[in-house]
């Protein structure tokens, strides 16, 4: 999936913290993606823009061993 988004679909100010910005997934987005509440993702930067992946049992297995 290659869909660009504006700021505001995306984040939301939380309400009494200043410092920290509400990242939303638009329903579209969970629905070809197949992502569930609970499942954990992984966020990159590259060349300015966000990449937005869902951590495979291995990678959280990796992690978990450390």
């Amino acid at each position: 999936m290659n869909k660009i988004y504006n700021y505001e679909d995306i984040f939301e100010d939380i309400p009494g913290d200043p410092d920290n910005i509400l990242l939303k997934f638009p329903p579209e987005m969970l629905e070809e993606t197949g992502w569930k509440e609970g499942d954990t993702i992984k966020i990159e930067i590259v060349n300015g823009s966000l990449h937005i992946s869902k951590k495979d049992v291995a990678e959280k297995q990796l992690n978990l061993d450390f």
